[in-house]
């Protein structure tokens, strides 16, 4: 055994060397900015510095009377619309249709629209508050930011955790860079922590229009080889931005749990995210705004052209967006015609200047990690989860919680017990192991069930084939699929209070990546997400229940009858051996 350990001793050094040798040569440029953006930068802020500007948080200017009273008249219908009445699938048909070589008619279909006056006619009537309107369905939440981003004047401020470079993604930069030949500023602030050099040149290409800007936050150094960075600056890049948002000339945003890709947007045939986004106007849009202006900032985002290297110059954007140029006609559910179809359907642009959106206007509070939460500058008590803490209290009745990846944890699992053991009624949905993207989270979940399910928690687990039946706008369904996954952040505290955003119940979002969302204090919101889970979900879902014995049961509907499984459904032995090994492991605080 002694030559072993010398020999293993002496190999320690050959092992290392190399890798203290890569950490040791590796370094981020040391200007994150470069002129031009730092230019554009400041063509965005004199946009909202002139005097006839018409950002959400500026005060009401003296308009035509008439303005006003049409204003007025519309105010009753924003109150007592119901929520769910009017279609909302939005668009933009210039992308798919550019894309497939057919003319464009979005200049036509907003040639007479001020998006900007509109939205400042409804937020005058309700100066103090905001107003909501939720995004339920994939395919509205595409055509809502296609559309959206037709109807931009001034500029857009983009931010995601996740771009795919898909059909979804190429269309959404097509849309921007559309725009950005309008003379709209586009701003475009993506987390580095799933792009590949491929997208990489795209986005050097999109970034090289005069009115683009393109920045990475906490980006990874390696940009071939990525797997470099886990050996080298592995504590660092596993803090990630998971924000998402998109804001329209500072007066209407989306934001929610949606990324971009085919699979955030209804149009993956191999697996799809069932997801809610809200969409928002008046006084909010102003501190979603100035979040996205702190993290644009920051000495973290870094300029693409910082960081890649552009391998064809000349190379021509739009020529270079592979996915789009394909299968539209080549059948009834083709990915193309999937988009243009939702496109085709959509009405949120006329329905925006004629007031038809039913928001609902009430009082918000926008919240949001700082962005130093990225490199453990900022102070933990600024961290979100305790903003929530603050803001949401203790709950008094009733507690729902929609979350994609619940990671309760020791101290989380008391907390929600001791909330039971006062007769607060607490209702989860979570994916079941079948469901669940990534099978790690769905281990430092499970453990905790039988423990929840004790104190009388009710739980209920989204399954992998939740299919159309009964499908109204409820949160968890999306379309007809070979495989759903729950993606929401969502919940609800008593009669009053719903939290939608990017944060997941888990420690990862609680303790390492930034997160954002709002708090909206609705009796009527809440009351429906309440009542979204009980019985009437067990064709979509699982209920987990637990006997007098110990033993978990999954209830659900099957062909119109109530089955009940003794054992976790779709999870084999080899799936129940490596789900046990990880509940063993310290690994919560990851997850």
């Amino acid at each position: 055994m002694a030559p072993s350990r010398f020999r293993s001793t002496t190999l320690l050094p050959l092992l290392v060397a190399p890798t203290l040798l890569i950490s040791g040569c590796q370094h981020l440029p040391a200007q994150p900015h470069l002129p031009a953006s730092q230019a554009l930068t400041e063509r965005v802020a004199a946009l909202y510095s002139e005097p006839d500007s018409s950002s959400s948080d500026n005060p009401q200017s003296e308009e035509d009377s008439e303005l006003v009273a049409s204003a007025d008249d519309v105010q009753s219908t924003d109150e007592t619309a119901e929520p769910n009445t009017v279609n909302t699938d939005t668009a933009n048909n210039g992308a798919v249709t550019a894309a497939n070589s057919k003319p464009s008619t979005i200049a036509e279909r907003i040639q007479n629209y001020d998006l900007a006056a509109s939205i400042t006619e409804q937020h005058k009537v309700h100066p103090e508050l905001s107003g909501y309107y939720p995004i339920v369905t994939g395919a509205n939440a595409f055509a809502s930011r296609s559309i959206l981003t037709g109807m931009a004047e001034k500029n857009i401020d983009v931010q995601y955790y996740i771009w795919h470079n898909d059909q979804a993604g190429q269309l959404m930069l097509k849309d921007l860079w559309d725009a950005a030949e309008r003379g709209v500023i586009v701003r475009l602030l993506l987390d580095d922590f799933n792009t590949d050099a491929k997208f990489d040149q795209h986005l050097r290409r999109f970034a090289s229009h005069p009115n683009i800007s393109v920045r990475i936050i906490n980006p990874l150094l390696y940009r071939k080889f990525q797997t470099l960075n886990f050996i080298t600056s592995l504590p660092r890049i596993n803090r990630r931005m998971h924000n998402k948002s998109m804001t329209f000339d500072k007066q209407i945003t989306i934001i929610g749990g949606r990324n971009i890709g085919n699979e955030y947007l209804s149009n993956d045939q191999n697996s799809q995210f069932a997801d809610l986004d809200v969409l928002l106007i008046g006084r909010v849009v102003n501190d979603i705004s100035q979040s996205f202006s702190s993290y644009w900032d920051s000495a973290m985002s870094y300029d693409i052209e910082t960081l890649v290297k552009a391998e064809d110059p000349a190379g021509d954007f739009l020529k270079s967006l592979d996915k789009i140029n394909g299968d539209e006609e080549s059948g009834p559910r083709s990915s193309l015609s999937v988009y243009k179809a939702a496109i085709q359907d959509s009405t949120i642009d006329s329905d925006l200047i004629n007031k038809r959106v039913p928001f609902r206007w009430t009082d918000m509070q926008f919240l949001s990690d700082d962005v130093g939460k990225l490199n453990k500058t900022a102070p933990p008590n600024s961290n979100l989860v305790h903003q929530l803490r603050a803001l949401l209290g203790t709950p008094t009745e009733q507690l729902t919680i929609i979350s994609s990846y619940f990671v309760p944890t020791k101290d989380g699992v008391a907390a929600l017990i001791q909330l039971a053991n006062k007769g607060i009624k607490i209702r989860i949905l979570t994916n079941s192991f079948d469901a669940t993207d990534v099978t790690a989270v769905h281990s430092g979940y499970s453990q905790w069930r039988p423990a929840l399910l004790n104190a009388g928690i009710k739980i209920y687990e989204l399954k992998s084939t939740a299919s159309e039946e009964k499908r109204e706008n409820k949160l968890w369904r999306a379309r007809s699929q070979s495989s759903t996954s729950l993606h929401a952040k969502t919940f609800a505290v008593d009669d009053h209070q719903v939290f939608i955003g990017s944060y997941n119940v888990d420690p990862r979002s609680a303790n390492i990546n930034t997160e954002m969302g709002v708090i909206i204090n609705d009796d009527e919101l809440a009351q429906k997400l309440h009542e979204a889970l009980d019985d009437d979900l067990l064709d979509q879902a699982y209920e987990v229940t637990i006997t007098e014995a110990g033993q978990l049961q999954w209830q659900t509907i099957e062909k119109g009858q109530l089955v009940t499984y003794n054992r976790e459904p779709e999870v084999d032995i080899t799936d129940q051996i490596w789900l046990t090994i990880m509940s063993w492991l310290p690994i919560d605080w990851l997850l």
